[in-house]
Order: structure tokens, then C-alpha cells, then sequence
């Protein structure tokens, strides 16, 4: 029942608006019609003029002068002093996020300092109980008597080398 109720009033509606059109294209149809050349003559000759602007008096023309140079000054001072409350909020950021990075560096420095001297420690104990740091004894040692000279055969060793001798004679003993 609602549908048709609808469907209904969209008829009225739609009967209206056409109604109302031809009314409107009947009135244009009535008007008369007048040819271009007619119609500029049939417009007014005289011309209205708009009321012209007071003049202002020099004061007058200061202080609207001091408005608008006031007017720029204080919109110039808002943007300065937007601009800086921007940067002094993104350098507090940063100093904050710079301040949070170097605790933790220190953090973790101090913790790399106590993890090296833990391992070192570690490695002392493990050389101390390894070795036990024992004092040589006389009565374990071995000792050995020195071999005898033997004579010197020119037919079985070669000239000797200069590079070689040099060599062969060491400051100290390469190991036991």
C-alpha cells in the first residue's frame, strides 16, 4: 500500500513539473519578439554614476596605513613564532632521542666492560688450575754431560759456507 502510495505522489509530481513548464514556454511564446538593433536603442542613455570614494584626510590615511603594516607585522611575528615552537619541539625530539641513545651505549659498555673482566678472570683460573704454577725441583731434573770434541776431518766436511757460519752461530737457542 505504501509503494503505490509513493508511485502516486512521484505522478502528481511529475504532472506538476510539466505543467509548470509549458506554463513557463507559453509566457516566452507571448513576449514580444524585437529585433537586436532595437533593443540597444530601447536602452537607457544615461549612465548612473557609482557615488565616489570620500577622500580621507592625511591622519586618517596614516592610521589606515599603520593598520595594515601593523596587520603584516603581527601576521609575520605569528608564522616567527610558530616556526620556532616547531623547531624547539623537533630539537627537544631529537635530544631525547640522542639522550636515549648514548644511556644505551653506556649500558651496553658498561656491560661489555664487566663481560671482558668476568672472561679474564675466567682465563686466569683456568691457566691457574691447568698449570698449578709449579717450581722446577734439583731432584727431577735431568741433567746431561756434554758430548766430546771430535777431530776435525778435512776429507768429510765441505769449505765452509760465510752465510752459513752466520747462521749457525745464534745469540740465543731457537727452544730446549
Amino acid at each position: 500500500m505504501a509503494l503505490a502510495f509513493n508511485i502516486e505522489t512521484d505522478d502528481r509530481a511529475k504532472s506538476q513539473r510539466t505543467s509548470t513548464l509549458k506554463t513557463s514556454v507559453a509566457s516566452v511564446a507571448q513576449l514580444p519578439q524585437v529585433p537586436p538593433a532595437q533593443r540597444v536603442a530601447a536602452a537607457p542613455t544615461a549612465v548612473t554614476e557609482l557615488p565616489k570614494k570620500p577622500k580621507l584626510s592625511a591622519g586618517l590615511k596614516l592610521l589606515v596605513g599603520l593598520q595594515q603594516g601593523s596587520t603584516v607585522l603581527t601576521g609575520g611575528l605569528v608564522a616567527g613564532a610558530l616556526l620556532v615552537y616547531s623547531w624547539t619541539v623537533y630539537v627537544d625530539k631529537m635530544v631525547g632521542r640522542t639522550y636515549q641513545s648514548l644511556e644505551t651505549l653506556r649500558t651496553e659498555a658498561q656491560q661489555m666492560t664487566a663481560a671482558n673482566e668476568m672472561l679474564k678472570h675466567s682465563l686466569v683460573e683456568q691457566a691457574a688450575t691447568a698449570l698449578q704454577f709449579q717450581v722446577p725441583q734439583p731432584n727431577r731434573a735431568i741433567f746431561l754431560s756434554p758430548e766430546p770434541n771430535r777431530p776435525a776431518s778435512d776429507d768429510l766436511s765441505p769449505e765452509p759456507n760465510p752465510a752459513a757460519s752466520a747462521q749457525a752461530e745464534m745469540p740465543h737457542p731457537l727452544g730446549y
